[in-house]
This record gives structure tokens, C-alpha cells and sequence, in this order.
């Protein structure tokens, strides 16, 4: 009975024509399995091209963010060595009988300081200038008398309706437009307040444009495949659009331009605000190569119109060859071997998917080679940067003309009998000595008491009675265990400068050494101005998960990087804990195992 069945089933099939069995054949044999697989290949070409030019925008994204970041160190670094320079500072204090005394202390003070003159210009710094409320000056160079008419500036009301003592602000120069054919009028400066050197005689202010024209041709370098535009409250301030790059007009606003959904946005920290860095990559086309394989499909249906069963079963028989060659590769792929299949591929659809995986494969591995060798140099440039950085922290000057120098000051004081002065030339003399000579990183706890003892004498003689200290070891013991170098020392200077030195009142620094529940506790206490609750917040947070990349976020490092030292040598098990109230003073508070302190 079954077997009646079965051969009444073959003979139905029998019974159907030729062509109807090759459409059967065809629909379901070919159509369907080719219509399957190229959704199959249509979505994964789309995920791919997606996948690709989000890397691209993300790889475009840091290689802006890294230029604007390095740009703006620049600026930084040059307004922060002309802002703690006292040979200008004195300079522009002092009061001047004619304009023959302010000239001759003018060349005198360049004489001694190159940087006004020459080192902004390999810095992509375009002007430096001083404003100063000084009657007796004369207006030149880069000084310039602060007037009411600078003072009813756009840039200089931005500075004064802030807070912060220094501020990155972008505006029109309107007169600057007129005047200039190749500048333009757009600026970005870096402007603050000069008052490092405490109770100020006159007004100073600093501004720092950066060289607008050689950081909007690097965003213009970027080329093709996508619009850029660095924003900064609602300014395009940078971007590779020629239409927004007519320096001499306004800046255009982003509101403007309207919302593009496939747009992405980065935000990126710059001094007292934050940038938006915005990219909007251009429309992608994934049906390209969808329509070339129409004509193949067209080709392969007369084909199987026309040919006999015979060459259907063998095109059949090229199909699952084929299609089970790719699946073999591709699961390959999926232990991350990107093999090429090398065997004759066709022309047909699973030629053109096989090509298609031949050219992915060779693209994975291509970019795969260009991410790798773009982190290897990114990680050996960050590398290099912090090098460098560390060299300039351990020696901002060159350390035989500072000490000569020094030395050279010192024998005048003796010379007209200043023994005070000569006393505390040479404190600090041998205190940058053995600063900048670095040598082992680990020192004795009555080595660094020494260090903080001679720098609270310097500062105690440029304040005079308003600082007072006291250092208090309860054990010697404690003075034979070691620590990292200069790092209580941080804490001292802190205080001193953002605690004694801001305040209007006397103060006093604290340091005290003592053994209690097998801890070392060394406390540091000043009676200063204390901190606002939101930057404690913020330094409270960053202890809880300390890492150099977010040393950026603070204005001042060397707590945060002591703290990520004591961290490094005594495996994560010390404990810093800050405590701060406004205008009473701070309280910090470092415990170490003392098995670990002894063992240095």
C-alpha cells in the first residue's frame, strides 16, 4: 500500500510539464534561496558600511579631539608661564615718571624674558597680550593700556561676568574684519585674570588668541566623507564647511543649521566650558551593489528557462559547492581567521558574494592592521606626552643657569650686607637641587620633613607673620620610614597657595607624623579659605577611582598625583581622606600601613 503511494506520488510528478516543473525548480530551488540570501547579504553589507563609517566618524572624532586638545595645551602653556612670571609682573606694576623710564624698563625686562617676544610664535598662538590699568605706560608691542573702551569690550565683560579667573571666549573683532583681508574678524582667545601674585596694584589682564587660521585648516585637512563642526555655545567656531569658514563674517550659529539625526556629538572640556564636537557623515548607499547582481539574476533565469534539467542539477551542484565553501569560511571568521578563498569564485550571484567576501576579508584585515598600528602610536605619543610632561614638572628651566643664577643673586645680597635674603636664596637653592635632581623616588620621612621645613621658611619669609607653622613627630621611628619624594610637600604647597595665600587673615600650616592601629597617619591642616563644596565633591569623587587620563578635569594635579604615587607604592592600600570648610580651612588626613612603610 505504501509503496502504491509513493510511486503515485513520482508519477504526479512525472505528469507535470517541463516548464512547470522549472518554474517549481526555479522559484523554489533558485528565487527563493537567492532572494534569501541576498537579504541575508544586503543586511550584513549594511551592518558593515554602517560599522565602518561609525569607526570612521569615531576615528575621525579623536584624531580632532586629540589636534583641539593639543592646540589648547599650547595656548595653556603659555599663559600659564606668563602668568606666574615675576620679572613681568614687577614690570607692569611699577609706576614710571616719563616715557623714557617705562622704555628702558620696558627693553629691560625683555632683555630677561624672551618668551613675551618669541616663544608664543611656534605654538600655534597667534597673539599675546597684556592689558594693563597703568597710566604711565605707553601703548605697543603687547601691552596695552586698559581703557574704558576695552573695557566695554565684548570679550572683557564675558571675563567679568564670570567667576572663574581665566575663560576660553570666542567673538567677532568687527574693527579687525575691516582692517584685515587675510585674518578676518573670528578670534578664540584664552583670556584670565593676572593676580597670581596675590594683592594686585593694578588691574591685569591676559589675553592669548589662538592662531584661529592654522586650527581651522587642520579641520579642513580632514577632507571628504563628512561635515565637522566644533561648537562652543552655539558658535561654530571651527569646521571644514566652506560656508562656515568666511572669516570675515560672524560666526554661524548650530541652531541654524538644524537637526540631522545621524549626526554625532562628543563633548570635550575646555577650561571653563564645553565643546561640542559634531560630525555628520554623508548618506550611505547600500543598494550599489545590490543592482549589479539584478542582471545577474536576470542572466541566471533565462539560463534555466532554457537549458535541460541536466544543467539545472549541475548549476545546483555549483550552488551547494560554492555556498558550502563560503559557510566553511565564514566559520572561520568566527574563530577570527580571515582567510581569502582562493579557488574560481564565477560571476554569477555566489561569485559576486564570494568576491564580497574576499574584498571584506582583505578590509577587515586591513583595518585591522591601521586601528592596531593607530593605538600602538597612539599609545607611544600619549607615552612621549606624558614624558614629557613629566620632564617639564621635574625641570621647567634649565637647572645650571637657575643655579648660577641664584648663586650670582645670593653673593650680591652678602655683597650689600642682605644676610636674610642670602640665607633664604640659598634654602631655596638647595631645595631645588634636590628637587630637580630626582634620584631614587623613595625617601626617608626625616629627609622629606626637611624638604617641607625649608620650603614653609621660604614662604614663610615672603608672607612674613602671616604664616606660621609646626611639624610634629610624636615617634622617631617614624623618621626612618620612606615615602614617595615631594609628595607630603605637595600637600604643604597646596595649602599654602590655595589656602594661606587667598586669604585676607593670618594662617597657619600644620604637619604631623604618628603611629596609631598600625597605621602611619600624617595630617595636613592649614587655617586658609578652604574649599567651595562642589570642587571638594569633585576631588572626594576622583579619589574614589584616581586614574591619569581624568587628571584633566581638575585645574590643579598635585594632590590627585601624589595621591595616585602613594597609591602606586604602597599597593592600593593607603588612605587619603579630605575634609574642607569655607574661609575655616582643610584638613588631609593619609594613612599607610605601617608594615609597608617601614619596608619603603
Amino acid at each position: 500500500m505504501k509503496r502504491k503511494l509513493k510511486c503515485k506520488r513520482i508519477q504526479l510528478l512525472d505528469d507535470w510539464s517541463l516548464r512547470t516543473k522549472l518554474y517549481i525548480m526555479f522559484i523554489f530551488c533558485v528565487l527563493v534561496p537567492v532572494v534569501a540570501t541576498n537579504a541575508v547579504f544586503y543586511q550584513s553589507i549594511k551592518g558593515q558600511i554602517e560599522a565602518k563609517e561609525q569607526s570612521r566618524i569615531n576615528e575621525m572624532q579623536q584624531r580632532i579631539r586629540f589636534n583641539l586638545r593639543n592646540s589648547l595645551d599650547n595656548s595653556l602653556y603659555v599663559s600659564n608661564f606668563l602668568y606666574t612670571d615675576a620679572t613681568l609682573n614687577r614690570f607692569m606694576e611699577s609706576k614710571y615718571n616719563n616715557q623714557e623710564d617705562y622704555y628702558f624698563a620696558y627693553y629691560d625686562m625683555l632683555s630677561g624674558n624672551n618668551l613675551v617676544r618669541y616663544y608664543y610664535s611656534y605654538q600655534q598662538v597667534n597673539q599675546v597680550t597684556f592689558y594693563v590699568d597703568n597710566d604711565t605706560f605707553v601703548n605697543g608691542g603687547n601691552f596695552i593700556k586698559l581703557n574704558d573702551e576695552i573695557r566695554k569690550s565684548e570679550w572683557y565683560q564675558a571675563l567679568m561676568n564670570t567667576d572663574d579667573q581665566m575663560m576660553i571666549y570666542s567673538y567677532f573683532d568687527k574693527q579687525q574684519a575691516e582692517m584685515s583681508q587675510t585674518q578676518g574678524g573670528r578670534k578664540v582667545s584664552l583670556i584670565r585674570k593676572l593676580n597670581y601674585f596675590g594683592k594686585q596694584q593694578v588691574e591685569k589682564v591676559l589675553k592669548v588668541d589662538l592662531d584661529y587660521a592654522f586650527i581651522n585648516k587642520s579641520f579642513k585637512n580632514e577632507g571628504a566623507g563628512g561635515k565637522i563642526y566644533i561648537v562652543s555655545n552655539d558658535r561654530i567656531i571651527f569646521s571644514n564647511d566652506a560656508q562656515m569658514n568666511q572669516a570675515r563674517k560672524p560666526f554661524h550659529l548650530m541652531s541654524a543649521m538644524g537637526k540631522d539625526e545621524g549626526q554625532s556629538t562628543e563633548l570635550i572640556p575646555v577650561v571653563s566650558e564645553n565643546w561640542q564636537i559634531i560630525v555628520r557623515g554623508e548618506k550611505l548607499d547600500f543598494l550599489t551593489e545590490i543592482v549589479d547582481s539584478r542582471f545577474n539574476l536576470l542572466l541566471l533565469i533565462i539560463v534555466n528557462l532554457l537549458v535541460p534539467t541536466l544543467l539545472i542539477w549541475l548549476i545546483s551542484r555549483s550552488l551547494v559547492h560554492r555556498v558550502g565553501r563560503i559557510a566553511t569560511h565564514l566559520d572561520q571568521v568566527k574563530q577570527e581567521k580571515f582567510e581569502v578563498i582562493v579557488e574560481p569564485a564565477g560571476k554569477d550571484e555566489i561569485g559576486s558574494l564570494t568576491h564580497s567576501y574576499n574584498t571584506m576579508v582583505i578590509k577587515i584585515r586591513n583595518l585591522i592592521e591601521i586601528v592596531f598600528k593607530g593605538q600602538v602610536e597612539r599609545q607611544a605619543l600619549e607615552l612621549s606626552k606624558k614624558q614629557a610632561e613629566l620632564k617639564a614638572l621635574q625641570s621647567q628651566v634649565n637647572p645650571h643657569f637657575m643655579f648660577n643664577t641664584l648663586e650670582t643673586i645670593r653673593m650680591r645680597s652678602l655683597i650689600k650686607d642682605e644676610h636674610e635674603t642670602s640665607d633664604i636664596i640659598q634654602k631655596l637653592a638647595l631645595l631645588l637641587r634636590q628637587t630637580i635632581n630626582w634620584g631614587n623616588d623613595l625617601v626617608s620621612i626625616q629627609d622629606e620633613i626637611r624638604f617641607v621645613e625649608s620650603y614653609l621658611v621660604i614662604q614663610q619669609y615672603r608672607f612674613g607673620e602671616k604664616l606660621q607653622f609646626v611639624i610634629d613627630v610624636t615617634d622617631a621611628e617614624i623618621l626612618e620610614m620612606k615615602i614617595p619624594k615631594l609628595t607630603v610637600l605637595t600637600f604643604v604647597e597646596n595649602a599654602c597657595i590655595h589656602g594661606i595665600e587667598g586669604g585676607l587673615n593670618d594662617g597657619v600650616v600644620e604637619v604631623r607624623f604618628q603611629k596609631y592601629n598600625e597605621q602611619l597617619h600624617i595630617v595636613i591642616q592649614d587655617t586658609g579659605v578652604g574649599m567651595e563644596k562642589d570642587k571638594l565633591e569633585l576631588i572626594r569623587t576622583m579619589l574614589l577611582d584616581p586614574s591619569l587620563e581624568r587628571l584633566s578635569e581638575l585645574s590643579s594635579i598635585g594632590v590627585m598625583n601624589a595621591y595616585i604615587r602613594l597609591r602606586m607604592y604602597f599597593d592600593e592600600r593607603v588612605q587619603v581622606s579630605i575634609d574642607s570648610e569655607r574661609y575655616k580651612g582643610t584638613t588631609i588626613r593619609i594613612q599607610i600601613p605601617l608594615v609597608q612603610a617601614s619596608q619603603g
